[in-house]
């Protein structure tokens, strides 16, 4: 489903929450309670999860994304009321003469005419900030789903490495009972042993640090998507690449151009200039109006008033230099960004195309690394090579696989990044 979807969908169910519900006091238990159903009901406790659930799920708990929509939504729902004009004003008036006995009264209503234009002006700045707020939550759901994505992936190749770890420490286990029977025995020279116990360690340790990394993404994991921690384990569907992924065409320059940051930041430049014209306009005297009905010694009289107001000498200078000032801030950081951009996608496509070669040159060692593994393990069969010189040839096989996952890890990352840095994939 596109994130344009959910964006809408979101947007209008919040912005109709904030119109129409006035929020109960901080309930922790209610919520609770809540969060609980919503989680187990989207993600059934220990169960597999496939990747578009993930992103479904994700993008509808997030609580930074679900912030984000209640932003846009009150600012939204604000922006309705922009550029309203002035209530009008009402002043009575009652004088007594003492001597003569008899009382004054005057009554006169007033409304001040926006000759300026100012209401419609600052109706178009809470619009194009509106907008600017709208692009920049699409903007935050695209880096939340390659965050989200990139962290599939690193559980992916973690959990690959386990099973590949786990497998070889059963092994070495196995192969150091052996060696240290036959050093025993002085058939293993005391480096060979040596050696053995500190393969064994080494991989212990390495097998320990894997699965801590393994235990903290999973967390990561659920509460990135905003899931209740009851859910507890969750089993990712789908696996890694079988050979090394294809490049990923970079986006062009005209691509980028629909990037929602970039749409974000020429909407808030576009309000900072229509913020300018303001201040410009508020140079200009304003015009009130208003009628006036007065009695004055038993005889009622009507009138009408006109009032401006003279800006000889301030003239709103420096409500014109702060605007001019932060248009061109503005400006600076619309252009910044876009420069930014295209040396994202320049730098991440040459880290694709090396990640790429490093995969292709580990994926090369790992394959000829089995076919003399194989090799080893016939003649180990028939007595023409030690242990330790299997259990040597073994552990390098085991690494350069390892290696090779360490790699295949980066490209994907890189390639995932570079993918969501184009305003048209939609995954």
């Amino acid at each position: 489903m596109h994130i344009k979807f959910y964006t809408l969908i979101c947007s209008a169910a919040l912005l109709a929450a904030c119109a129409t519900y006035t929020p109960d006091p901080v309930d922790f238990d209610r919520d609770g309670t809540e969060w609980f159903m919503v989680s187990t009901r989207l993600c059934p406790p220990n169960s597999s999860i496939s990747r578009g659930s993930m992103r479904s799920i994700g993008l509808l708990l997030n609580p930074a994304l679900n912030k984000a929509r209640l932003s846009y939504a009150a600012e939204t729902e604000a922006s309705r009321f922009a550029g309203l004009w002035e209530d009008p004003s009402l002043s009575v008036e009652g004088v007594r003469v003492l001597r003569e006995n008899f009382n004054n009264n005057s009554i006169g209503p007033s409304l001040s005419i926006p000759v300026t234009g100012l209401p419609s002006l600052a109706k178009k700045v809470a619009e194009q900030y509106n907008e600017a707020d709208y692009w920049s939550m699409r903007a935050q759901e695209r880096a939340f789903l390659t965050d989200l994505e990139v962290l599939r992936y690193n559980i992916l190749v973690i959990h690959d490495k386990l099973s590949l770890i786990r497998a070889r420490l059963n092994q070495v286990k196995v192969e150091k009972k052996d060696i240290d029977r036959l050093y025993k025995l002085g058939e293993v020279e005391l480096s060979d042993y040596q050696a053995s116990c500190q393969r064994f360690n080494d991989t212990m340790k390495e097998c320990q640090e894997l699965e801590n990394e393994h235990l903290a993404k999973r967390h990561e994991l659920i509460a990135q998507m905003g899931l209740h921690p009851a859910v507890g384990s969750i089993e990712l569907e789908g696996k890694l690449p079988g050979g090394v992924p294809s490049l990923v065409r970079p986006p062009s320059v005209a691509q980028l151009l629909e990037s929602p940051e970039l749409h974000s930041m020429l909407a808030a430049y576009g309000a900072s200039e229509t913020e300018l014209r303001t201040e410009i306009r508020k140079q200009y005297p304003e015009l009130s109006i208003g009628p006036s009905l007065t009695r004055e010694e038993g005889n009622n009289k009507i009138g009408i008033g006109l009032e401006m107001n003279l800006p000889i000498w301030n003239r709103n200078r420096m409500g014109i230099a702060k605007a001019s000032g932060a248009r061109d801030l503005k400006h600076h950081d619309t252009i910044a960004l876009w420069r930014k951009l295209q040396q994202d996608v320049s730098a991440l496509n040459a880290r694709q195309k090396l990640a790429a070669e490093h995969c292709r040159t580990e994926m090369e060692r790992m394959l000829a690394l089995q076919e003399t593994g194989k090799q080893q393990e016939e003649l180990y069969k028939l007595g023409e090579t030690s242990l330790p010189a299997l259990a040597d040839a073994r552990h390098e096989i085991f690494q350069r696989r390892m290696s090779y996952l360490d790699c295949l890890g980066t490209l994907l990352e890189i390639q995932t990044k570079l993918q969501y840095i184009n305003p048209y994939y939609q995954p």
